[in-house]
């Protein structure tokens, strides 16, 4: 797998629903190994995303979409041994600079005392979704310059 296709992979991972890469997939394989774990087709959990984005909480999220999104990250080893995002190896992986270093350091102290380890990576999800700089994102990520 090239550098920039794993750059896509974990990008739409955490930024699913932003409209910049809303074409975007997790490896096929990743992708149906977690949904069927969870019981999950794309379209709902697509849904749900969007939901808790705009509903601004998890009220209305079952848990097996939160477990799609912690097995994901987890299969495509961006997680420590704790089950939170590897900020560094993240960082790395996606070429972060800028704002963006900032929002995923304060969406981790902020999530990182989350016990529910499905729950915590939704909750990044939703954090980075809202947060994220996508004009610097977009404009460093390589083969984007």
């Amino acid at each position: 797998m090239s550098a920039l296709n794993l750059t896509w992979n974990v990008l739409i991972l955490f930024a699913f629903m932003l409209a910049y890469v809303q074409s975007l997939s997790v490896p096929l394989d990743v992708e149906e190994k977690c949904l069927a774990e969870n019981n999950a087709t794309r379209p709902e959990l697509s849904a749900k995303i969007d939901q808790a984005n705009a509903e601004g909480h998890l009220e209305n999220v079952e848990m097996k979409y939160m477990c799609y999104v912690r097995c994901a990250a987890a299969e495509m080893n961006i997680l420590d041994a704790n089950g939170h995002i590897d900020i560094e190896q993240f960082q790395k992986l996606e070429h972060l600079r800028g704002q963006n270093i900032a929002v995923l350091n304060e969406c981790s102290q902020v999530n990182n005392l989350e016990k529910d380890l499905c729950i915590y990576s939704f909750k990044m999800l939703l954090c980075l979704i809202q947060n994220f700089v996508t004009t610097e994102y977009l404009n460093i990520t390589p083969g984007r310059q």
